[in-house]
């Protein structure tokens, strides 16, 4: 069974410049200063799995307002890949929500793949979400011209609850005119 335990302010920048940086393309990463702000507020969290405390196996970041909160970022460690990991951190996500939090979970929507080798990356991604437990939404969202499908883990929620939802964690995260100009969700 994965333990886990969240990163400390010493920590957080070193992992973000080793890992994040590493792990993510450059423009999916929020700035380091975001990050931190949100965390000096409790709304951001950074967390590390690992079966031996020494040797973790992958990490969650998440972002939280009122009872949903958004998997901002999760990999596993790349020599530790293909292992099962990704599949064992989820449910250990959802076991660490407060009762009655709404885990969001964003897939890049197959829907709007630019070539077929990009459709069965996304496919692969949303059934890895399922695989993990999670539940496909009818939620669509769209964040810096990137279309989004939304799965959700945890406890229930409508797809009026989870869109409103999605939209106040970005409306905590992002500036106001950033958040009007490049975050919108929708139900079809």
């Amino acid at each position: 069974m994965l333990k886990w335990r969240e990163l400390d302010a010493g920590e957080r920048a070193d992992w973000f410049k080793a890992k994040l940086c590493r792990d993510f393309p450059a423009d999916e990463v929020k700035p380091l200063e975001l990050l931190e702000g949100l965390c000096e507020q409790g709304k951001y969290h950074c967390y590390v799995f690992y079966e031996q405390p020494e040797v973790p196996v992958g990490y969650a970041y998440l972002m939280t307002a009122g009872r949903f909160v958004l998997l901002d970022y999760l990999a596993v460690e790349p020599s530790m890949r293909g292992g099962g990991y990704g599949s064992q951190i989820l449910p250990v996500l959802v076991g660490m929500l407060p009762e009655g939090s709404t885990l969001l979970i964003e897939a890049e929507n197959p829907a709007c793949a630019v070539n077929l080798e990009d459709r069965s990356v996304r496919l692969a991604r949303v059934r890895f979400y399922k695989r993990g437990g999670m539940r496909l939404t009818e939620v669509l969202e769209r964040a810096f011209s990137v279309e989004f499908r939304i799965l959700t883990g945890g406890a229930e929620a409508s797809d009026r609850e989870i869109a409103d939802g999605l939209a106040a964690v970005y409306s905590e995260m992002l500036p106001e005119t950033v958040f009007h100009q490049q975050f919108s969700v929708w139900i079809p």
